[in-house]
């Protein structure tokens, strides 16, 4: 039979184990879940924004985008090139423009490759400098 005092100190010895394992879920945990709400928490212009990014990083990356199949949205070079223009386009950090476009890209592959094999995923894309939309070309000279 283990006596109390055992018993305490066995549970000793676990604390470290446990505190570690606390933490761990701590810190990784909410990192996933807040990718995840990110992802369905994006208004429409952001949808739009991530959407029209991947789908030209597709179409840089791939001959064919209409072709591009769902590996496609797990292409680190993609990804990557998707992320930095979203971050452009949307003023946000880098590292979280790629969490949102990672999510997004997993949540709606579908609708991300569908939009990209019929052009309609590019459309809508935001302006680099906010304001310009509105203002005329400059017109070439001949």
């Amino acid at each position: 039979m283990v006596s109390r005092e055992e018993q305490k100190m066995k549970f000793e010895s676990l604390k470290p184990w446990v505190l570690a394992a606390v933490v761990a879920f701590l810190v990784v945990g909410p990192s996933d879940l807040s990718a995840q709400e990110a992802a369905t928490a994006l208004s429409s212009i952001q949808q739009s924004a991530a959407k029209s990014a991947l789908c030209s990083a597709i179409a840089s990356k791939f001959p064919n985008p209409a072709a591009a199949g769902p590996s496609a949205l797990s292409d680190p070079g993609v990804l990557s090139t998707a992320a930095s223009s979203f971050a452009g386009s949307t003023h946000l950090p880098l590292p979280s423009a790629t969490d949102m476009i990672k999510a997004y890209a997993m949540q709606h592959a579908t609708d991300i490759l569908g939009s990209c094999a019929t052009g309609t995923g590019t459309s809508g894309v935001i302006p680099q400098i906010p304001g310009t939309s509105g203002l005329p070309s400059i017109p070439k000279l001949p």
